[in-house]
């Protein structure tokens, strides 16, 4: 299995953490914009406003910048399923689920070409399930969820995947902002839970 490349260190400092996330989306956005054929550490630092040095202490090479993308990633994915689970509360499970699907994809939305390089080019550098704390967060969320409506629990893995399936394969290889997209995927993962259907008014 590839190890996963760590960073350096943690930042720890408002300074150091305002650093790094300038380096990350730096580095998202030179992958985003050119691919990973022009992505270097040197572009990294001078687009970032960052000594390559500065960069170093944190990032050994630009395969740990990767690794931290998909990290990051997975942070803004679980703080997306929170909002949406936070401003659906009370409403029916579907749409629920509903919700959720429409903020996995709206964050997609907003960095196509970057996720198109993570999940395209380079997964290896996800850190996988059985180690990662942000999959383990994001699985209780799910399985508290899904106890909250009266399904199982023990749905949640398989659902979280399915959805990981479904939001990348249908954006990232086919037309992103097809109409009826949205109500698709959540249509499949409902009809795994099967929950009831609603009508849009």
């Amino acid at each position: 299995m590839t190890a996963i490349p760590q960073p350096r260190k943690q930042p720890r400092q408002a300074r150091s953490r305002h650093a790094v996330a300038a380096i990350l989306e730096a580095a998202a956005r030179i992958l985003a914009g050119d691919g990973y054929a022009s992505f270097n550490t040197n572009r990294v630092a001078e687009l970032s406003g960052v000594g390559i040095g500065s960069l170093y202490q944190y990032f050994p090479n630009k395969q740990a910048l990767l690794a931290a993308l998909h990290r990051r990633h997975g942070e803004e994915t679980l703080a997306a399923l929170d909002d949406a689970l936070a401003r659906s509360a009370g409403r029916p499970p579907r749409e629920q689920l509903a919700a959720m699907v429409a903020a996995a994809l709206d964050l997609h939305r907003r960095e196509l070409g970057l996720h198109r390089v993570l999940e395209r080019e380079w997964p290896i550098y996800d850190e996988p399930p059985a180690s990662n704390p942000i999959d383990a967060a994001l699985h209780a969320r799910i399985a508290a969820w899904l106890a909250d409506a009266g399904g199982d629990p023990a749905r949640a893995g398989l659902l979280l995947r399915m959805a990981d399936s479904l939001v990348h394969g249908l954006l990232l290889d086919a037309d992103p902002q097809a109409e009826g997209l949205d109500e698709a995927i959540t249509d499949a993962l409902a009809g795994y839970l099967a929950l009831p259907a609603y009508h849009h008014t």
